[in-house]
C-alpha cells in the first residue's frame, strides 16, 4: 500500500529533515552551493531553490538528499490545494504571482513527481514510483482544464513500466496503450523487459516577463540545446532511444492558471472583473507544428510560442497581475527511453548524443552505471549536461 507523502505527518517530518540538511556544517561539498541557496532564498522562493538542488543530489550520486529535497517539494506543491488561507491565496488571482509561494507551472509540478518516482525506481520501490508518476499525471490533467486528460507522455510511459515490474501485465497495459496513443510510432516494453535505460537532453525551457507591466509572459527554447538525440553505443552498434517528451512543449502549450492559459489559439487574461468585457483575446499565431525532438527538420522554426497577454490587457490594478517569470533553471529539454532485457554481464551503457543532423558531440559522450535493485531490475539514468545551480 503507498504511503502518501502528502500526508500531515509525512509533511512535517519530510520538511524537518530538508531543515536539518539545509542547515548542517557537513554538507556534500558538491552541494554545498545549492543549499547555500536554498538556506538565504526568501520563503516564497524555498521551492524553486529545493527543485534545483534535487536534480543537482540526483546528478551527483546523493540521492538521499535527492529524496528529502523531493519529498519537501512535493509537500509545499500539495500545499496549494489545501484548505486555508495561504493556499487560498497561492490560488487568487488578485496578488501577485511573483509574490506567492512558488509552486511551479503544472509541467514543473509534473517533473518533481518523475524525480522522486525515479528515486524510488532506484530503490526498486515500485509501487511508490509508480504513485509519484500518477501524481505528476494529475497536475499535468490541472492543467488541462476542461479537458482534464493529461499528455505527459513519459509519465504514462513510466506508469505502465512500474505496473509491468510489480507482475500487473493488464495494468501495464493499459498505460501502454495510452502512451502509443500520444506517441505513435514508439514501441513499449516486451514483457521480458528488465532495464530501463532513461536519458535527458539538453537545457529546459526558459520563461521571462514580456512588457513593461509585467502581465506578459513567453516561453523560449534554449538555444544552448544542440543536443537532440541519444543512443547507446555498443561496439559498432548503436541503438537509439525514442524521445518521448519535450519540456519546451509541454511548458509552451499548457495553461493551468488564468493568467498564463491558452485554449484553442486564444488566452484568458484573468477572471472577469467587472466591465472588463471579453477576457479572451486572439493571439496572433499561437502555435505550429513544431517540436525538434521529434521532427528534426523543424529546427529552430519556432522563436518563441504562447505569447501570454497583451499591454493592452491591463484592465484593472486591483487584480495586481503581475505574471510569475520564476521558472525551474536546470531542466532538461528532452527525456528519452529504451528497454531491453538486460545480460547479467551487462553492468554499464555508454550513450553518445547528437545534434539534430545526427553529428555525434564525442564531447558528451559517458559511461553510466546500471543500478540494479533488490528485484533484479535495473535503471540507467543520464544527463547529457551535468546539473548546475
Amino acid at each position: 500500500m503507498h504511503k502518501l507523502r502528502v500526508a500531515t505527518g509525512c509533511a512535517a517530518f519530510a520538511a524537518s529533515l530538508l531543515l536539518a540538511a539545509a542547515h548542517a556544517e557537513d554538507d556534500p561539498p558538491e552541494l554545498a552551493a545549492a543549499y547555500e541557496q536554498i538556506r538565504k532564498a526568501p520563503e516564497k522562493d524555498r521551492t524553486l531553490y529545493q527543485m534545483q538542488a534535487g536534480v543537482i543530489a540526483l546528478d551527483r550520486g546523493y540521492r538521499i538528499e535527492a529524496a528529502r529535497l523531493f519529498d519537501a517539494v512535493l509537500v509545499n506543491i500539495s500545499a496549494i490545494y489545501a484548505n486555508n488561507d495561504q493556499a487560498a491565496r497561492a490560488r487568487s488571482l488578485w496578488y501577485e504571482e511573483g509574490t506567492k509561494d512558488f509552486k511551479g507551472e503544472p509541467y514543473e509540478r509534473a517533473m518533481a513527481h518523475y524525480y522522486r518516482g525515479l528515486l524510488d525506481l532506484f530503490d526498486g520501490v515500485y509501487d511508490n514510483a509508480r504513485a509519484s508518476f500518477r501524481g505528476g499525471l494529475l497536475q499535468d490533467a490541472f492543467a488541462e482544464e476542461a479537458q482534464n486528460r493529461a499528455d505527459f507522455a513519459s509519465l504514462v510511459f513510466l506508469e505502465g513500466w512500474c505496473s509491468q515490474l510489480m507482475g500487473m501485465p493488464s495494468a501495464a497495459e493499459e498505460s501502454y496503450a495510452e502512451f502509443r496513443s500520444l506517441r505513435p510510432g514508439v514501441a513499449t516494453p516486451a514483457p521480458d523487459h528488465n532495464l530501463l535505460v532513461l536519458v535527458e537532453t539538453g537545457y529546459g525551457p526558459r520563461k521571462r516577463a514580456d512588457n513593461v507591466a509585467g502581465n506578459s509572459l513567453r516561453y523560449f527554447p534554449n538555444p544552448r540545446s544542440l543536443e537532440k538525440h541519444a543512443a547507446i553505443a555498443f561496439g559498432n552498434a548503436r541503438f537509439p532511444l525514442a524521445p518521448v517528451e519535450d519540456l519546451y512543449w509541454q511548458a509552451s502549450t499548457r495553461g493551468g492558471r488564468p493568467i498564463d492559459r491558452i485554449i484553442d489559439g486564444k488566452m484568458e487574461f484573468k477572471a472577469v472583473t467587472g466591465n472588463v468585457g471579453s477576457a479572451l483575446t486572439t493571439i496572433g499565431s499561437v502555435a505550429q507544428e513544431y517540436s525538434p525532438l521529434f521532427d528534426a527538420n523543424i529546427g529552430g522554426a519556432v522563436a518563441a510560442v504562447s505569447a501570454v497577454g497583451t499591454a493592452a490587457q491591463l484592465a484593472s490594478f486591483s487584480t495586481k497581475a503581475r505574471a510569475d517569470a520564476r521558472y525551474w533553471n536546470n531542466l532538461p529539454e528532452g527525456l528519452h527511453v529504451f528497454t531491453v532485457r538486460r545480460p547479467p554481464t551487462l553492468n554499464t551503457l555508454t550513450i553518445e548524443f547528437s545534434n539534430a543532423d545526427g553529428q555525434v558531440d564525442a564531447s558528451l559522450t559517458r559511461t553510466v552505471p546500471i543500478q540494479i535493485d533488490s528485484h533484479g531490475n535495473g535503471v540507467a539514468w543520464l544527463r547529457s549536461r551535468p546539473a548546475q545551480p
